[in-house]
């Protein structure tokens, strides 16, 4: 019978291969183990319920309260799909142990929306929830209201209307702007100022450059009224606004998942830009603006036709 002798070194490899095996194996099964966050949704009076028939428009609330499992929350993400696609609403960083998560929409236009919630925790455990809402096949687009060559100037025209109350068609000059700081949803200025220039740019009142340009504003009151530009301003032809009679094109632009911005840089002819108002006497309401015509400059303006929900 023959013996074979191995060389002691061969152990040793064998030794620390099977030993790395052993790490291997426990680490995944610690993985596993590890208790992921957790996720409802809000299910109390005043929230909407999964698979609730609602109209175009009808304003409804989601929510949702999440817990930590063995390491904080460092994640949420919100995602919105109806018949036409998938939106994200949020992306948002965070270190929670545990927080509540409530959002105001208002409906669109599809068949069908479903809101997804999915947070993930520090160690890589994530959980989701859902919730659909459906059209009523019944319901109907709703009425607008529209301003044709609306004139905006930029700040050292200081006789022109740098300040528009959507609701109201009432402009205002920079001399009696602050009497009505309640109405006014729409400011425009020449950020020639600010580096780089915005150059001809949509605001309003609490977006934090306005007043660099028009001072006053620091000093009206707080909750100062706000307006959001959807940034993509190519999407919609100047034939289709023109065409539009009543809100289809303005909710399905501007949807519940939109992530708009407190101004709209460097405007151009040409544009359709979406909007919504997000505080404010008329919150919620959305629209389009349509720049027809531009002379740029600090003491130049716009011309722009509007269309706004009822």
């Amino acid at each position: 019978m023959i013996q074979y002798s191995y060389p002691s070194q061969v152990y040793t490899k064998i030794s620390i291969f099977l030993f790395a095996i052993l790490v291997l194996v426990y680490s995944c099964k610690k993985d596993i183990d590890k208790k992921p966050p957790a996720l409802h949704l809000i299910t109390q009076s005043g929230y909407v319920a999964d698979s609730n028939v609602v109209t175009i428009g009808f304003p409804f609330r989601i929510g949702i309260n999440a817990g930590k499992g063995e390491a904080a929350i460092t994640n949420l993400v919100i995602t919105l799909t109806t018949e036409n696609g998938m939106e994200t609403a949020l992306d948002s960083g965070m270190y929670s142990s545990d927080f509540s998560y409530t959002r105001n929409v208002s409906y669109g236009a599809s068949r069908f929306e479903k809101w997804e919630f999915m947070i993930r925790d520090k160690n890589g455990k994530s959980a989701s929830t859902s919730i659909t809402i459906l059209k009523d096949i019944n319901s109907a687009f709703g009425l607008i209201t529209s301003y044709s060559s609306v004139k905006l100037s930029a700040q050292n025209d200081a006789a022109g209307n740098a300040f528009f109350s959507v609701a109201k068609n009432l402009f205002y000059s920079q001399q009696n702007a602050t009497a009505n700081q309640s109405g006014i949803n729409i400011i425009t200025y020449y950020g020639n100022l600010l580096t780089p220039s915005t150059e001809f740019t949509l605001s309003s009142p609490s977006e934090s450059d306005v007043s660099t340009f028009y001072p006053m504003i620091a000093n009206w009151q707080i909750p100062k009224n706000e307006t959001r530009y959807k940034p993509d301003s190519l999407s919609i032809s100047q034939g289709a606004f023109d065409a539009a009679y009543n809100d289809s094109l303005i909710i399905t632009n501007y949807t519940s998942a939109t992530i708009g911005k407190r101004k709209f840089k460097i405007v151009r002819a040409g544009y359709v830009i979406p909007f919504q108002l997000t505080v404010g006497p008329e919150s919620g309401k959305r629209g389009l603006i349509k720049i027809k015509s531009i002379q740029e400059g600090p003491s130049g303006h716009i011309i722009a036709d509007i269309k706004v929900q009822k």
